[in-house]
């Protein structure tokens, strides 16, 4: 039961990026990232309110991670969406582990062996070939965003690692969508941009799904599945999160990747596998 539920949430995630490269075609990237995180945010206090249990949360570090991840992260990667397709921003997002390793070597001293240091500069790579090889939805290219998202998550682990080990996972999730929601809330109002009322229902139920899907639900149980399993296995079913990602924006008409940029994707999950499997030791 448990594979099952873990398997959930990694499918959960990746649909959540070809919903919201839908809903992107009729709201603004920082509208979109209001709900999302609006909505995740919600659903996380609703579980909190039903487990009866008080959330014990670090304000003074959970509001900056919070400003940054969700908040900046997901108007980073929905600014990507304006001109590439989701299968782009889901094979470069999964470089995520590969800036968590980046910032772990140059902030906390971690060391890679030669092998890994290999798969990790080939990671980079595959980073690269993905985000330069993809079909532009414009003529101008915003893969560079989709970078900048995958490189906030690599501040936000290691924060997390260095200072707020001890804290429940579920916790500080409520904590950092609650910051990120006020944070792009304030933003939304102060840019005076306006509601976009002639959007179609379809919209809006791509929008507050990819909150549900990206936020909500796969969190929940990835944290209870986890529990209950080895120590390995999340970290081999994260690698399918691109592969359902690149599968939902195939069906819901998103872009199919090109043939480049599988290769470039393949060269990603495999470096982030191998680079994130013990991947560091303290001199």
């Amino acid at each position: 039961m448990s594979y099952a539920i873990l398997l959930a949430a990694v499918i959960s995630w990746g649909i959540s990026n070809p919903l919201a490269d839908l809903a992107i075609t009729q709201f603004s990237p920082l509208f979109l990232s209001l709900i999302e995180c609006g909505v995740g945010f919600l659903f996380l206090l609703i579980v909190t309110i039903i487990k009866r249990v008080r959330p014990n949360i670090p304000w003074r570090l959970t509001i900056p991670i919070g400003i940054l991840q969700p908040g900046l992260a997901w108007l980073l990667g929905n600014t990507g969406y304006t001109h590439e397709t989701a299968s782009t921003g889901v094979l470069i997002l999964t470089g995520e582990t590969l800036f968590t390793v980046l910032l772990g070597m140059l902030w906390l001293g971690d060391r890679l062996s030669l092998t890994k240091w290999a798969f990790f500069i080939l990671g980079f790579v595959g980073v690269y070939i993905s985000s330069s090889t993809g079909i532009h939805e414009q003529s101008t290219s915003t893969a560079i965003y989709f970078v900048l998202s995958a490189a906030t998550f690599g501040v936000y682990a290691n924060v997390v690692r260095k200072y707020l080990g001890q804290y429940s996972a579920t916790d500080l999730a409520v904590g950092q969508t609650f910051v990120a929601t006020i944070f792009l809330g304030s933003f939304f109002l102060l840019s005076n941009q306006s509601i976009p009322t002639e959007a179609g229902s379809s919209i809006w139920v791509s929008a507050i799904c990819s909150g549900l899907f990206g936020v909500g639900l796969p969190f929940v149980a990835f944290n209870y599945a986890i529990k209950a399993l080895p120590g390995s296995t999340p970290g081999v079913f994260l690698n399918l999160i691109p592969i359902s990602g690149v599968a939902a924006s195939i069906v819901l008409g998103r872009g199919a990747p090109t043939w480049m940029q599988l290769i470039g994707g393949a060269l990603v999950i495999v470096s982030a596998y191998v680079v994130s499997q013990a991947n560091s030791v303290k001199q």
